[in-house]
């Protein structure tokens, strides 16, 4: 990475005033650090160890979960409701899949529509599109049923694969589609679960079509020929969370997932055979596809899946699988601390645990401290990772790593040889460690486009002096000297009061060192953008005690005040308004739901800094 190296310094430098290029210069010559991190690149000393090994470049995700299995067809793939799906097996209906989509006209190129939570049958057609070359356009069952046709529509689906749980929603505006064929896939077809449990029937008299019928449709043909892999060569899509605008399609190439599940395997997690992961990802989020389906299983790790996003669920089937991996939300791993699961894992070991991967919305040193406080109880001792990703930087922009553990605010360094992450001012020059600044990233696994909108396309990259092409990830972060990156959140995320313009997330930030508060959101009135409001989730023991004496609120919320006085250190930035949440509430996205928070504030209490007296309204 030498070449990375200098081509680093020979953009940096062109940037800087000529005394500090000089200095640059001279420090890069003699071997020592710079202060730049895109060209000191100090996350490669954590992997100098590391024997490489390049097993899934240059191939397609199913010509990779091929490699790596097909010499080991009796062990088990998948684990869903009481079935086990071996890798044999695995494979076999891979390939009857991709037949029945060439028998309903797929060819390489075309995208099928997939809406489902994770089953096998959406495991299977992943890598069966995969197998011909299609695309998988993957969309939510949050959006409209306008809303999802206009996804469909855009990108010229004719085939449309969606769970039978989902069908009532979205029946009307399916059935009026004639010239596509909408295959009704039972959620517990692979099930034993799908004798007991209530299923939608395909209308025969529509343009419906069963799965199992789907399936017999394609079984005379001789088994798809295997697309060669390309390039840059469209995989899948997904969609932006539309947070700062309409939701847009970002596709993602064959090398988005198999140059990321290679550096992965040279990142120092053990990808041995014959281990387990536990994810409930839902296949939309990008996450869900690369690192909860396709990473496991090319590396021969069995995954178990459920749907389910229930704390107890959650627990009681990572003691019944004792998975390895777990990947899920972040607010699964509080289902540990919870006290009837505390009583349910009593003198049961975690000890099978490693590596427990969480993601979403971020926990506080509290939170943290009590769930690996459980993990050690119980014999493991993991500590919980973190990461960084968008899906347009291929889902995974930095992660935590097995050998190290970083500071609890950051988010883990890039992956070995595909990201380089660096902090840069709005002109586009690098800043130093420490500095704070906007998030680039320059990956080998980013999104190819915005689908078919090349002006947000356009406005996303930068390109630098060198022709490399950064993302600009919209967030506001620094790099610690260890390389390891530090988000502090959206640059969009401000407000101005009389004025004054700061980042509603450094308010949050000094609230949240108060160990009486679980979560915060802090957002400007709905009808008033001169009036700062800090929506608030009290930890539970202060939760219980306002509930007996409600008065004491009072001097918590002075508390707060005082907080964010003493780190901001002007008043404009101190909340005088305030809503008290049980909890907050999500968006489609799975993302925190900021549009619901900030409009709505019912309750709220209005402190003002200058009268020791609470007004509710």
């Amino acid at each position: 990475m030498d070449n990375e190296k200098l081509r680093a310094l020979e953009r940096l430098v062109r940037t800087l005033p000529d005394e500090e290029a000089k200095r640059v210069v001279k420090l890069f010559e003699e071997g020592k650090e710079t202060g730049y991190p895109t060209v000191d690149r100090p996350w490669e000393y954590f992997y100098r160890n590391i024997e490489k090994k390049d097993t899934f470049l240059n191939t397609t995700p199913y010509q990779g979960l091929v490699i790596g299995n097909k010499d080991h067809p009796e062990e088990s793939a998948i684990g869903y409701f009481y079935a086990d799906i071996s890798f044999g097996e695995l494979l076999k209906n891979i390939d009857v899949v991709a037949n029945s989509l060439e028998e309903y006209g797929v060819k390489k190129g075309s995208f099928v529509t997939l809406c489902s939570t994770t089953n096998p049958e959406v495991i299977y057609t992943f890598y069966a599109l995969s197998k011909i070359g299609a695309v998988a356009n993957v969309i939510a069952p949050f959006y409209t049923p306008e809303e999802f046709m206009a996804r469909v529509q855009e990108c010229e689906s004719k085939n449309i694969i969606m769970v039978d749980k989902f069908m009532p929603k979205f029946k009307d505006v399916l059935n009026k589609e004639k010239q596509k064929n909408i295959i009704v896939l039972p959620m517990m077809n692979s099930s034993l679960l799908r004798f007991v449990s209530k299923q939608y029937r395909a209308d025969g008299k529509t343009n419906e079509v069963g799965w199992n019928r789907f399936i017999r449709d394609g079984a005379h043909r001789d088994d798809a020929l295997v697309d060669p892999y390309e390039s840059e060569k469209p995989q899948a899509m997904v969609y932006s969370s539309g947070s700062t605008g309409p939701s847009k399609g970002i596709l993602l190439s064959v090398d988005s997932f198999q140059k990321l599940i290679n550096a992965y395997g040279n990142s120092g997690f053990d990808t041995s055979r014959l281990q387990k992961v536990y994810q409930n990802i839902p296949p939309w989020h990008s996450t869900g596809l690369s690192l909860g389906i396709n990473f496991p299983l090319s590396f021969g790790v069995k995954v178990y899946t459920d749907p389910r996003f229930d704390t107890t669920v959650f627990v009681k089937n990572v003691m019944k699988f004792k998975p390895e991996y777990i990947l899920t939300n972040t607010t699964m791993y509080q289902g540990f601390t919870y006290e009837e699961n505390l009583r349910r894992m009593k003198n049961k070991s975690l000890e099978f645990l490693k590596y427990p991967v969480e993601g979403g919305e971020p926990l506080t040193q509290k939170d943290i401290s009590n769930i690996e406080g459980v993990f050690r109880s119980h014999g493991s001792t993991s500590h919980l990772l973190n990461g960084y990703g968008q899906c347009e930087c291929g889902a995974t922009v930095t992660t935590d790593i097995t050998s190290h553990k970083f500071s609890n605010d950051a988010s883990g360094i890039p992956l070995p040889d595909i990201t380089t992450i660096g902090i840069f001012d709005d002109n586009h020059c690098e800043l130093k460690y420490g500095r704070r600044g906007n998030i680039y990233v320059k990956t080998e696994i980013g999104m190819i486009e915005y689908f078919k909108k090349p002006k947000e396309t356009e406005e996303f990259f930068y390109i630098d002096s060198n022709g490399d092409r950064w993302s600009q990830t919209g967030d506001i972060g620094y790099i610690c000297k260890d390389g390891s990156l530090v988000v502090l959140g959206r640059k969009s995320d401000f407000s101005e009061i009389d004025g004054k313009r700061f980042y509603n997330f450094d308010v949050e930030r000094a609230i949240l060192q108060l160990t009486t508060v679980k979560l915060c959101e802090v957002q400007t009135h709905p009808n008033d953008n001169n009036k700062l409001v800090a929506h608030i989730v009290w930890e539970n023991d202060i939760k219980n005690l306002l509930k007996k004496n409600p008065e004491k609120v009072y001097d918590y919320l002075l508390e707060v005040q005082d907080v964010v006085m003493k780190k901001m250190g002007f008043k404009e930035a101190v909340p005088v308004s305030f809503c008290i949440r049980d909890s907050f509430p999500s968006a489609y996205s799975g993302k925190r739901d900021i549009k619901f928070i900030k409009n709505n504030v019912d309750g709220i209490i209005e402190l003002e800094l200058s009268k020791q007296k609470i007004k509710v309204k």
